[in-house]
């Protein structure tokens, strides 16, 4: 049965060619022959104005020229009007006889001309007249009769395409439903994420969207799950085991999902649910019970590294009528970052009115800073770097203020990080920049001390390739000479490209631009990194001076670093040094700077200029 079908098939679809190619020659040349009668017509109606031009003595040699051009092409097929030749006698007789009766007329106009008289052209110009309408009904007759035949075989066409669908229907309808439930299949598995096998973040927002607009009396949460760190977990035992333990974790999580309930992810280590629940502490246990099991399947890792999963839960019955899915995955994952790396120990956090008030102020802090910068609210601090030596001030680093309306000033914590957050850091970044290259154009045109400043640079800004040619060109336009700007950037930037990093150290160095690396000790610190990287100035992070225990060892390994950068030439900055037992230590080990509380506090440029201005040699006292 089924070789008969396509046997049949395969016949009705070589006559549907057949057909459609004979219909198709068949549309074409009913185009043509509207054409054609056209062109008679024009024939027709361009030669009698000629013998109306001629009989009133006003010859036109041009229009004469333009009929025969056309009476030609219609003859031969050739020519520039695209005219063609239908096959059929009755019109190609009519044709002969429009060609002839104009050659009459023509013979009869050059008479005319001579000073014959018009009676014979006008007589002939009538019968010229009569050809060309018959020549029109002839070439119309025929575009009608091949019409007919166009809507014949139309009609064949459509009977053959219903009998074929008819076949196919009758033979292929199992087929074709086998075909649809493997659709399905793949249909589902392009909205799933390849890694984990959970619905991706679209498809998620649709389904949750759809569960909970099928059950409006359930109770529904959206939770935002995050991995703590999850970064050490690829650096430590590779990307391999990485996904290992983020395919468990998403199995762990649809494992344990109930009827209309969703999981899906989001990117990289973020995943995303909606949960149905009775209270509000069962989603607390609920996650923590996954946590557990996530725990003990990954075994490679434990009493090694402790995989801590962070969560937001945003309960649809907090937030009142809002059910926009997005929205409230905003929020959860809000939540989420309101504990991730937090010190607290806890490890998740509800959407409530406080986290509400903090996003909205979040959003007036991100919405305003365009608007602060043009009206210069940022103030810039600075915060001296007292030479171990000459017990004086010899740099500072430049720090920011926000001075905003209403609110006083704002320390860095209440904006910076949300400026990186939204990655919008680089612009404050370059506005404090320039306003110390203002600061030292003035004083040295005033003749007045200087000292080197340095300028921190986000990691946002430092991949910025325009970064070193924009600072450059600044740095010139207010003629700073090299040696005064020091450009500081964190370890972390150094060591996630490292390559990256000495080309942009040499491209600053080249400017000259000092290069300083921020918060050495944090975490990512290699001593391996100072032999390959060429900076000028090596920060020690305040972590070193906040160990409350083993503050012995803690001093070794400060002695270490400070050891190999003086060998390197690298010259060290001790940051958050509080007290007077650190800066003995400090100097005694020959570290070159401290820059913390002992000796002075962040302070408005005004004060600074005072304070370098009117230093004793003797230096500052410090406190205790």
């Amino acid at each position: 049965m089924k070789k008969t079908a396509k046997f049949l098939i395969l016949i009705l679809c070589a006559l549907l060619v057949v057909i459609s190619l004979s219909a198709v020659k068949l549309v074409s040349d009913i185009s043509n022959y509207g054409r054609l009668i056209n062109y008679v017509g024009i024939v027709r109606g361009a030669s009698q104005r000629e013998v109306k031009l001629e009989t009133n003595r006003l010859p036109n040699d041009g229009l004469l020229a333009y009929i025969d051009g056309i009476i030609d092409e219609l003859r031969t097929g050739k020519g520039q009007y695209g005219l063609v030749i239908p096959a059929d006698t009755v019109y190609q007789t009519d044709l002969s006889n429009l060609g002839g009766q104009w050659a009459v007329v023509k013979n009869e106009i050059e008479k005319v001309r001579n000073g014959g008289d018009t009676e014979t052209l006008l007589s002939e110009s009538e019968k010229l007249f009569q050809v060309a309408n018959d020549t029109v009904f002839a070439i119309e007759d025929y575009s009608n009769r091949q019409t007919a035949d166009l809507s014949k075989l139309i009609f064949i066409m459509t009977a053959a395409c219903i009998v074929a669908c008819a076949v196919v229907i009758v033979v292929y309808v199992k087929k074709m439903l086998d075909l649809k439930r493997k659709n399905e299949t793949l249909e589902d598995m392009a909205f799933r994420d390849e890694l984990t096998g959970a619905y991706n973040m679209e498809k998620f927002k649709q389904e949750a969207a759809a569960v909970m607009d099928r059950s409006p009396a359930e109770k529904f949460a959206v939770v935002f799950v995050d991995f703590e760190n999850f970064k050490y977990v690829n650096d430590v035992f590779g990307y391999e085991y990485g996904d290992d333990i983020l395919r468990i974790y998403a199995r762990l999580a649809m494992d344990d999902l109930g009827g209309n309930e969703v999981f899906g992810r989001n990117t990289a280590d973020q995943f995303a649910a909606l949960y149905r629940y009775k209270e509000k502490g069962d989603l607390v246990y609920r996650q923590e019970r996954i946590a557990h099991a996530l725990t003990e399947q990954t075994t490679a890792l434990k009493n090694k590294y402790m995989i801590t999963l962070v969560y937001g839960i945003c309960c649809v019955e907090d937030v009142g009528d809002m059910r926009d899915m997005a929205t409230l995955l905003d929020r959860a994952n809000f939540a989420q970052k309101t504990v991730k790396n937090s010190s607290g120990g806890r490890h998740y956090a509800f959407y409530n009115e406080s986290i509400r008030e903090k996003m909205i102020e979040e959003v007036t802090i991100k919405s305003r800073m365009q608007d602060a910068l043009q009206k210069n609210e940022f103030l810039v601090y600075l915060q001296p770097k007292v030479g171990l030596k000459s017990g004086q001030v010899e740099r500072a680093e430049a720090l920011v203020r926000w001075d905003m309306p209403g609110r006083g000033v704002l320390p860095p914590n209440a904006f910076i990080p949300i400026f990186e957050q939204h990655q919008v850091i680089g612009a404050l970044d370059q506005y404090v920049f320039e306003k110390i290259c203002i600061w030292l154009h003035d004083r040295i045109a005033a003749g007045l001390k200087v000292l080197p400043i340095s300028v921190n640079v986000s990691r946002i800004q430092f991949y910025n390739s325009d970064f070193v040619s924009t600072y450059a060109k600044i740095k010139d336009r207010y003629k700073i000479p090299d040696g005064l700007m020091e450009i500081e950037f964190t370890e972390s930037v150094a060591f996630e490209n490292q390559d990256y990093m000495i080309q942009n150290v040499e491209h600053m160095r080249r400017h000259g631009f000092l290069c300083s690396l921020d918060d050495f000790g944090t975490g990512y610190s290699s001593l391996g990194i100072l032999k390959d990287l060429s900076i000028d100035v090596l920060k020690l992070d305040a972590v070193f001076f906040r160990a409350k225990s083993e503050k012995s060892r803690t001093y070794t390994v400060l002695k270490g670093i400070i050891s190999i950068a003086r060998a390197l030439q690298i010259k060290t900055v001790a940051e958050g040094v509080e007290y007077k037992d650190q800066v003995d230590f400090l100097r005694a080990e020959g570290c070159d700077f401290v820059q913390g509380f002992y000796f002075y506090r962040p302070m408005p440029v005004a004060d600074f200029e005072a304070l370098i201005d009117g230093q004793e040699s003797a230096g500052p006292e410090g406190n205790e």
